[in-house]
């Protein structure tokens, strides 16, 4: 029994391998989104920052900085040196006149460089994009992908970041449409993996070139031209991955991008800074990316006052208040009263006085374990010997109880009498 059960148990587990192996003909896809220069997964950047060698074949000129565009002295190239020394941008020209000197003839000997930045995120300070900016005004190159760019940095621009879908199918169904300038038709590239349908609004009277549109036709490339230098946006880095440049002939996305910039630079610079910001530095937010959409910014809104309203709701007493009670009056005497005034307005004196002495001969028997159905001599001596009362005062006592069995009428001086006699014992008894 017990072997028939082990090959029952192997052939259970030999059918769930073989289901296993043919249950899926689809290759697993690693999903981490890294965007590092040296990953070779899928949404690593591996091919892009390589090819650059092959676009612009100059030893040495392909350069990864870690450092920030703040600190442009630390970079060994003029031009970052010379944005030490730029006036703050302005929004219609970074830079209208130029004083020839003999620092503007050594730089004509310099080659323009292109500066390129591949994050996740992209929160350059007040100072960082006053240097960049500084940095194209002298006619080199910037290109920034990212998902998400600081407001600041947007605004600067005059641009705004707004989101369409984001698409996770694992099939061809992520298109993108690219072209070199604004001068040349548009391509289609499609891959089957990650999509973002974020786009840019932008003011076309600023100078605005569309380079890249969404599925939807929503521009998520484009390219301004400041002074001899340029700057080019990239709503989704995904078009920079291995897996989107490596899929079919999507790498020609690539080469038409680099195709509408200069044919040489000097340095091309790889940024590394950005990919490892601490977004904790003083321009960020952690509500940032729900303030910077309208529904987002207004399902906040609505959350806190919701709670607001909850909260002052819940201080409320959910309860009134108990009314404090009035003490419990001791209603006995009250009832003692009462009965005394009924008797009184009837005039029953005999009823009252038996009662009175039904009361008495009950007391004595709990109290004192006396029977009171015995003669009274023998009921008065031992009730004296008990209740330390003489015998004179309980004599009297039982003699006006047998008047009222004798003669019945008892009048209001003998009930009073009665009530005296039996006030007296009761302050005589020990």
């Amino acid at each position: 029994m017990r072997k028939k059960k082990i090959e029952i148990v192997v052939f259970i587990l030999l059918i769930s391998l073989i289901t296993g192996c043919f249950s899926s003909n689809e290759k697993y896809i690693n999903p981490r989104i890294s965007l590092w220069h040296k990953d070779k997964i899928p949404y690593g950047t591996w091919f892009a920052y390589n090819s650059l060698e092959h676009y612009y074949p100059l030893p040495g000129m392909v350069s990864a900085q870690k450092m920030s565009p703040e600190n442009a002295a630390n970079f060994q190239s003029y031009y970052w040196i010379k944005s030490d020394y730029v006036e703050p941008v302005q929004e219609d020209s970074l830079l209208d006149d130029v004083v020839e000197t003999d620092e503007q003839q050594v730089e004509e000997s310099f080659e323009q460089e292109l500066y390129l930045i591949v994050s996740p995120q992209f929160y350059p300070t007040e100072k960082e994009i006053e240097k960049l900016l500084g940095y194209v005004g002298y006619g080199n190159h910037l290109v920034i992908a990212a998902f998400d760019f600081s407001n600041d940095f947007l605004d600067t621009l005059k641009v705004k970041l707004e989101v369409e879908e984001v698409n996770f199918k694992k099939k061809d169904s992520v298109v993108f449409l690219g072209r070199p300038s604004n001068d040349k038709p548009f391509s289609t590239y499609g891959y089957p993996g990650f999509g973002l349908g974020q786009y840019f609004v932008s003011d076309e009277a600023f100078g605005w070139e569309i380079l890249g549109k969404t599925q939807k036709g929503s521009p998520n490339i484009i390219r301004i031209r400041k002074d001899s230098g340029t700057i080019t946006l990239l709503a989704n880095p995904f078009q920079l991955t291995n897996f989107f440049l490596l899929h079919k002939n999507n790498q020609q996305f690539w080469s038409n991008l680099l195709a509408g910039l200069p044919d040489s630079y000097s340095t091309i610079w790889w940024d590394e800074y950005y990919r490892h910001a601490d977004p904790n530095q003083s321009n960020f937010s952690s509500l940032g990316v729900l303030m910077k959409y309208p529904s987002l910014r207004w399902a906040l809104y609505t959350i806190l006052i919701m709670l607001g309203l909850l909260l002052i709701s819940e201080l409320k007493r959910r309860r009134k208040v108990i009314p404090v009670l009035p003490a419990l009056e001791n209603s006995s005497l009250d009832f003692v009263k009462t009965i005394g005034r009924l008797y009184y307005q009837h005039k029953d004196n005999e009823d009252l006085a038996r009662k009175i002495e039904s009361h008495f001969r009950e007391f004595i028997r709990n109290q004192y374990n006396i029977t009171s159905n015995q003669p009274d001599s023998v009921l008065a001596a031992q009730l004296s010997l008990k209740s330390g009362v003489e015998e004179g005062l309980i004599k009297s006592l039982l003699n006006e109880f047998k008047m009222i069995d004798e003669h019945g009428a008892v009048s209001d001086e003998e009930l009073l009498h009665i009530n005296d006699l039996i006030e007296n014992f009761h302050i005589k008894r020990s």
